[in-house]
């Protein structure tokens, strides 16, 4: 534990010495959650309510989905992905720490300076704007960080999977971009899952990507889900095992069939 604290910390150092660079990717998904703000504003121009959701509802999704969803930014997730395609992660195999803690602590490095931001941001918008929001209610918060931590947590898994799968590609960006565009829609990233047409969000949560963001945030709003609280919490424990397996099995691939250059 104390390598993986002192990995968390040395990644934090990193992300910081370059200081316009950290600055610009901490406040740089502000435009986007701007943009997606005017939009269901407009979206919502005329009506109240659209699906199962109010206009205060959605501005307090959008913007606890916006924290949820930047905690990792895109240089975070794609660290690995660019070290295996250079070669520089041959540094990673000969440390003595397990690789998946590496690629765990790189991830968390960023995620606490980027947690400690985005609610600050979250907190001034329900201080500020409050009477448009939906404000949740505090019974609500420890099933919500319990909910976000699982979902987080799940979600690295499946980024350090995917990364893996660049030793077998000539390029990172394809399987980044897949991945990326899969997460944003069927997380509820973009449009909120409670939305879909009942079959689509059948779908949807037939994969993991809505316990990564829609469930938190529904479980903390007080909006419904398609099962109860404790299968939730089940599920995203059993999706992470599910890519924990799956990483540990590639990677014992991976390190029968890579050669590295001089030994």
């Amino acid at each position: 534990m104390k390598a993986f604290i002192k990995l968390i910390s040395i990644t934090m150092q990193q992300k910081m010495y370059y200081r316009v660079g950290f600055l610009l990717n901490l406040t740089a998904p502000l435009i986007l959650l701007g943009s997606q703000l005017l939009l269901w504003g407009a979206i919502y121009r005329g009506t109240d309510t659209l699906g199962s959701m109010s206009r205060p509802d959605m501005y307090s999704y959008m913007l606890l989905a916006f924290m949820i969803n930047s905690l990792l930014t895109w240089s975070s997730e794609n660290e690995l992905s660019r070290e295996i395609r250079s070669g520089a992660v041959v540094a990673r195999r000969m440390r003595p720490v397990p690789f998946l803690w590496q690629s765990l602590a790189g991830m968390c490095g960023n995620l606490v300076l980027q947690a400690a931001v985005n609610v600050a941001l979250v907190a001034v918008g329900f201080l500020f704007f409050g009477r448009y929001l939906t404000t949740p209610s505090l019974v609500s918060l420890p099933p919500f960080l319990l909910s976000l931590a699982l979902g987080v947590l799940l979600r690295m898994m499946l980024v350090s999977f995917f990364s893996l799968l660049c030793f077998f590609t000539t390029g990172y960006l394809g399987l980044t971009w897949t991945r990326t565009a899969l997460m944003e829609f069927f997380s509820g990233a973009l449009i909120p899952v409670a939305l879909f047409p009942g079959w689509l969000m059948t779908i949807s949560y037939c994969t993991p990507f809505p316990l990564m963001l829609q469930a938190p945030v529904a479980i903390f709003l007080g909006q419904p889900l398609p099962m109860p609280l404790w299968s939730t919490f089940a599920l995203q424990i059993g999706w992470t095992l599910v890519f924990f397996a799956l990483h540990e099995t590639l990677y014992h691939r991976v390190r029968k069939t890579a050669t590295v250059a001089g030994g």
